[in-house]
């Protein structure tokens, strides 16, 4: 029985072994990449479509990772992104900027390779037409926001609160 049971000096002189792992969630790339490209000159936005809506590099982190895809490995990471370019601009050179700033600043940030960029241009529009667009999206949001403010000061007013049902 003395035998079958190690020593507390036996236990105390094993050594025991942690292995100890940093891992990143796919959106945590998508996150940096877009990051990195809001300043090529030559992308106006990550987006999926041209109509989905110009909500821009200014917006919540749900849109942080909007138009880039990441796979990401223990070692390496590939990225796709869509885009939406400024008509005029050196695309190729945009491009290749991307290339540089990302994998510098996924590197530096996560210590990932990064193995592969894929850049689909989605759409080109004019500085002037991007920015319209995203004026009018605003509008739009603001005025949806204000209807629903004043949708819950009337229901206020009448004795109702916000999911329509009276005060007692």
């Amino acid at each position: 029985m003395a035998e079958a049971k190690k020593s507390q000096e036996q236990v105390a002189n094993e050594r025991v072994e942690h292995e100890n792992e940093l891992t990143f969630e796919d959106r945590v790339l998508e996150k940096i990449a877009n990051y990195s490209v809001q300043n090529i000159d030559g992308i106006l936005e990550l987006k999926g479509n041209f109509t989905s809506g110009f909500v821009g590099f200014f917006s919540d982190s749900a849109e942080d990772t909007k138009g880039v895809s990441a796979e990401v490995g223990k070692e390496e990471v590939a990225l796709d992104l869509e885009v939406i370019a400024e008509y005029g601009k050196d695309l190729q050179k945009a491009f290749q900027q991307t290339i540089d700033v990302v994998t510098r600043n996924v590197k530096s940030m996560t210590g990932l390779k990064v193995v592969e960029i894929n850049m689909n241009v989605n759409d080109v529009v004019t500085r002037g037409e991007f920015e319209r667009e995203q004026n009018e999206e605003r509008r739009k949001k603001a005025e949806e926001r204000k209807k629903e403010l004043d949708r819950v000061r009337d229901n206020n007013e009448q004795g109702k609160y916000s999911d329509g049902s009276r005060v007692q």
